[in-house]
């Protein structure tokens, strides 16, 4: 008996709340309310593509207030491309429905809509008007167009760093007397690429500032007390100027702690920058070392320097080897540094 009252009363239920559906659906002010506050937008057609009916959802995606200016009006000439709203529309056309994403072409609301074409089948059964359901979604389509631009640009920061440590493998070994000091040599700068991409990495922000990177460079080859001495400020640098910067020290460490300044207890080296009309004038300066003189062909290391100041930094660069240690004098376009990372 029990079941028998249960099944019963899930009858009844049934039974009214269809019969207020019946009864919401032939109350026009019901119908009006729905309407007015959905957030899509929503259009009636004639089965020739042109507007008869247009919900407020639509209207304000369009930004406009009357809806007489668009009815009668043909409804493909609202999309950007017109030949998927034309298969949609065909598709409905033959009693199926027709999905498909466009941007519009009018200047109301900006952005991509994910747009339904259904029937509305007549006494005959056969679709007499066209029902459009239009949808935003402009922040999902950024999110997939941001998300397939990160991929490019990882695959190019990928491409970029296998290259680069090709060549400082190669370069390094081939340059080496023995095997010991040629791995020696690919592994410190190696360590020096990682070093400057944890500082990225640890940031906020895929960019480090100029200070940081040579702080960060020229720490595994100095002393307590100090015996080289950075003056400047922090200019924001963009990923790739800070690579390059960083390599680039990393080479002028190197060569001072096996030939220049740093081979000596006494021997010290300057590194400092100034801003100034639009160019960042940095130096690297050597003093009490050994007597250096310029040297018959230039090394991987000081090609690297080279490279890093005047390739991918677009600046100038003038290396002295003057009795009392090497002398880097550095132009580096100010805008350069900030927008590498882009180029």
């Amino acid at each position: 008996m029990s079941d028998e009252r249960s099944f019963r009363s899930s009858a009844q239920r049934k039974a009214e709340l269809a019969e207020r559906n019946a009864a919401l659906l032939k109350d026009a002010e019901f119908t009006r309310s729905v309407l007015a506050n959905s957030t899509v937008a929503i259009k009636v057609l004639d089965l020739d593509a042109r507007i008869e009916f247009m919900s407020a959802g639509a209207l304000r995606a369009l930004a406009i207030d009357d809806a007489e200016a668009l009815i009668g009006t043909p409804w493909l000439a609202l999309w950007r491309d017109e030949a998927p709203a034309a298969e949609a529309l065909a598709q409905a056309k033959t009693g199926h429905t027709g999905v498909f994403e466009g941007s519009r072409r009018d200047n109301g609301k900006a952005g991509w809509w994910e747009v339904t074409v259904t029937p509305i089948l007549g006494a005959n059964g056969q679709p007499a008007r066209l029902l459009v359901i239009a949808r935003d979604v402009s922040e999902r389509r950024l999110a997939q167009q941001s998300q397939q631009m990160m991929m490019q640009e990882l695959h190019h920061r990928v491409k970029n760093m296998l290259a680069m440590v090709m060549a400082i493998t190669s370069q390094s070994l081939a340059r080496a007397t023995t095997i010991t000091d040629g791995r020696l040599a690919v592994e410190q700068r190696l360590m020096a690429l990682a070093e400057a991409h944890n500082l990225l990495r640890d940031g906020e922000t895929d960019a480090a500032g100029l200070r940081q990177i040579i702080d960060r460079a020229v720490a595994p080859y100095d002393t307590v007390p100090s015996r080289i001495r950075v003056e400047g400020i922090d200019q924001p640098l963009a990923s790739r100027s800070a690579l390059a910067i960083a390599m680039a020290v990393h080479e002028l460490c190197t060569n001072a702690i096996k030939h220049g300044a740093l081979s000596v207890n006494t021997g010290r080296v300057a590194v400092a920058w100034h801003v100034e009309d639009a160019r960042v004038l940095w130096t690297w300066r050597e003093s009490n070392g050994p007597r250096v003189s310029p040297p018959k062909r230039r090394g991987f290391g000081l090609r690297v320097v080279e490279a890093s100041f005047r390739e991918q930094l677009q600046g100038s660069i003038e290396l002295s080897f003057e009795p009392g240690g090497l002398t880097c004098a550095v132009e580096l376009p100010l805008d350069a540094l900030c927008d590498a990372a882009t180029g």
